[in-house]
């Protein structure tokens, strides 16, 4: 019974989340379009200095680069953020949907192998596209840096994580397919 209460939680702490991601979303859009086509208006102003997020590198510059100016840099920033965003909503949407039913029913539900096989594809797509992505924003920005007696490597193969991930729920998607057609015949020779 205490897990039965624990899935409950989790699923309305993923619906809690799901809607401050959607504020967010809301926040980020509305500076990436004031900054990229109202450049010169007061909410563009009042989203200045622009400083992008990074997901492995805290740069800090004393001076704004001219980069972070760029229409290009703050579209991929834009495409960035969104698929991120996007990535995160979808991700909570269906957590909360396959906790909701483990709550009520149990996990051996073709509902279930669903919602896993749904959340191995949205991983696979947009959750690569987004690490990709920030990879070439993180990239540009270090090219900027100017360090004398040392070198800045920086991997760009982050996004085969996601990947992987995604195939990993996939396989697990299918696996639950088994054990749920095992479960039903189980119930149907009782």
């Amino acid at each position: 019974m205490k897990w039965k209460f624990g899935f409950n939680l989790l699923s309305k702490i993923c619906m809690i989340l799901f809607y401050i991601i959607a504020l967010l979303l809301v926040i980020t859009t509305l500076e990436h379009v004031s900054l990229i086509w109202f450049a010169d208006s007061a909410l563009a102003k009042a989203f200045r200095p622009y400083e992008p997020i990074f997901s492995y590198v805290q740069l800090t510059f004393q001076n704004q680069p001219d980069l972070y100016d760029e229409k290009s840099f703050l579209t991929l920033s834009f495409i960035s953020m969104i698929t991120n965003l996007l990535f995160l909503m979808l991700f909570l949407w269906l957590m909360r949907k396959l906790l909701k039913n483990i709550y009520l029913k149990s996990l051996f539900l073709y509902q279930n192998v669903s919602i896993i096989w749904r959340l191995g594809i949205i991983t696979i797509i947009l959750g690569t596209a987004s690490t990709y992505i920030d990879e070439q924003i993180t990239s540009r920005t270090l090219d900027l840096l100017k360090i004398s007696n040392a070198t800045i490597d920086y991997s760009t193969l982050n996004y085969i994580d996601t990947l992987i991930g995604g195939i990993i729920l996939i396989l697990i998607a299918s696996a639950l397919k088994y054990a749920v057609n095992a479960v039903e015949e189980n119930e149907q020779t009782i």
